[in-house]
């Protein structure tokens, strides 16, 4: 465990301990600060991480990922998996309901799956789907949804079949497109569903009180969850409420740490250095080891439009000064670009592979730098400036990137330290040469890392209709996955340096609120002390 970590985590217990004098109560108000507003809380639709976090505590999927990184159960209480493991069977809970009602069914699963793979519906993440039996031609309209893998055995069960052999199928299934929907209740919201509270019916921990509960007025937009009187584990739901702030003052980006010892919100993400100081100022802290970090190229931005230029800067790193510029010596080296959270078959992705990094090569500048040169009509390499995040190690570590350019060019290359909410924004709008970025693998999959760089995602971090169409066409082997990393290594997207982890910081007062490497933070076991 390194340094910094250990001291964050002996700091949350103790101030732990000292909020459990006061005692923790059921029945209290948290807030949550979305990073955007969300485009539809339509489970097979939804494009946005804004959505995905609020799908995330109205809808439940048949499995769901935990602070760990394992498979748990959620909609489904158990399933069975043949020997081959191309064969799944869930088990639903018998009394799950709607937030109408109704039961939970398969059906709703099903029906969940059919609709996905229309492509009218456009849903975003539909290549994971491909995995199952006949979806590809379904979606590709060469078989109709006969030929689909999925059927309801009886109302409580439902039997997926794969094209292959794929143990790592559940994990999958806590994504939100495999959510249910009801037929019925779908059809009669004629192409409204998930555009409002009152076009939703939910089978999650939290639901809307009214169709009110959903504000959309410019300046005062959020949203208003209360536990789901329907929920089959409604006893187990603590909060009162869950407000969603969509509008809300720059300060609570700015400042986070303030606004969370003030109480304006209940949980964010801070950067090391920042949840250090929050640790320190009595607010918890969860770390989850979900992330590398590296050198990310904007491949739209003047000279890096060519891949010899990404291919020059990259292999000039002088990677053994990166890692030797890391504060902590005991942080981890990066294999590659999938984080240790992310698995394949049970095991760690990369427990029996060779590092997926690219090796340096001085030679580069006598044997691709003139090419480029007449290529682009440039008289020398132009300047590009790296943006870091702007804190101390971050900046050391784009200064080692600068010594290794400056030496081998003649160039003056520059850097570009920002505050987090600047530097993810400039992340987001494209507007950077280079980046100190940490990339989060959003699951527990090498298909959410790997998604993460098609030309859709949010934020784009790469456009290549050749990468998305191998994406989309990939055969959920472990060699496909690997394909499609050497193909970004080769790209020079993505250079990976380190192993890194999130910190979750959780307000003084309050506890029990879980954050897992899916993006998501469950609220429903929070309590607050007063």
């Amino acid at each position: 465990m390194n340094r910094i970590l250990s001291l964050l985590l002996s700091i949350s217990l103790l101030a732990g301990l000292c909020a459990c004098s006061g005692g923790y109560q059921a029945g209290m108000e948290f807030t949550y600060a979305l990073p955007q507003n969300v485009d539809t809380l339509d489970p097979q639709t939804a494009s946005r991480q804004s959505s995905f976090q609020v799908i995330g505590s109205i809808f439940q999927g048949l499995c769901g990922i935990d602070d760990q990184g394992e498979v748990i159960p959620g909609a489904a209480r158990k399933w069975d998996v043949n020997e081959n493991s191309t064969r799944f069977t869930f088990h639903l809970y018998g009394d799950a309901k709607w937030s109408n009602g109704a039961p939970v069914t398969a059906d709703d699963f099903l029906f969940a799956i059919q609709r996905a793979l229309r492509p009218e519906t456009a849903t975003p993440s539909v290549d994971d789907l491909f995995v199952i039996q006949g979806a590809r031609a379904v979606y590709n309209g060469e078989a109709d949804q006969s030929a689909l893998g999925v059927y309801a055995q009886d109302e409580r069960t439902l039997v997926v079949d794969l094209e292959r052999s794929y143990p790592d199928f559940p994990a999958l299934t806590a994504g939100t497109h495999y959510m249910p929907c009801n037929r019925e209740f779908f059809e009669d919201c004629s192409g409204h569903y998930g555009l409002s509270a009152e076009y939703l019916i939910t089978n999650g921990p939290f639901t809307f009180e009214s169709e009110y509960s959903w504000v959309t007025d410019p300046g005062k937009r959020q949203m208003t969850l209360v536990p789901s009187d329907n929920y089959r584990a409604r006893e187990d739901v603590a909060p009162k409420s869950l407000t969603y702030l969509i509008d809300y003052d720059s300060s609570i980006t700015e400042d986070p740490v303030s606004a969370l010892l003030e109480g304006k919100i209940d949980i964010a993400t801070l950067p090391e250095t920042a949840a250090e100081d929050a640790a320190g100022r009595g607010c918890g802290v969860q770390v989850l080891d979900d992330a590398v970090t590296g050198l990310l190229f904007n491949a739209d931005s003047g000279i890096l439009n060519y891949p010899q230029a990404r291919e020059i800067f990259t292999k000039l790193i002088d990677r053994q000064d990166l890692l030797d510029r890391r504060m902590d010596k005991n942080s981890q080296e990066a294999m590659g670009i999938m984080a240790n959270c992310v698995h394949w078959n049970g095991e760690s992705y990369y427990s029996g592979g060779a590092p997926m990094f690219t090796q340096r090569d001085d030679s580069v500048t006598g044997t691709l730098l003139s090419s480029l040169l007449t290529l682009s009509g440039e008289e020398r390499m132009p300047n590009i400036t790296i943006i870091c995040p702007n804190d101390e190690e971050s900046i050391n570590i784009a200064n080692g990137l600068l010594v290794s350019w400056n030496s081998s060019l003649g160039s003056a290359y520059n850097i570009e330290p920002l505050e987090d909410s600047s530097f993810q924004s400039r992340i987001s709008g494209g507007e950077y040469q280079a980046a100190l970025y940490t990339l989060r693998a959003g699951g527990t999959t090498p298909y959410q890392v790997l998604k993460a760089f098609e030309s859709s995602s949010t934020p784009s971090l790469y456009r290549d209709q050749q990468y998305d169409s191998q994406l989309h066409s990939m055969t959920f082997e472990l060699s496909a996955y690997q394909s499609l990393e050497t193909y970004l290594m080769e790209h020079y997207i993505f250079y990976p340096l380190f192993s890194d982890k999130t910190y979750y910081i959780s307000s003084p007062s309050s506890q029990g609120i879980s954050a897992s490497p899916d993006l998501l933070i469950d609220f429903s076991r929070a309590k607050k002390s007063e």
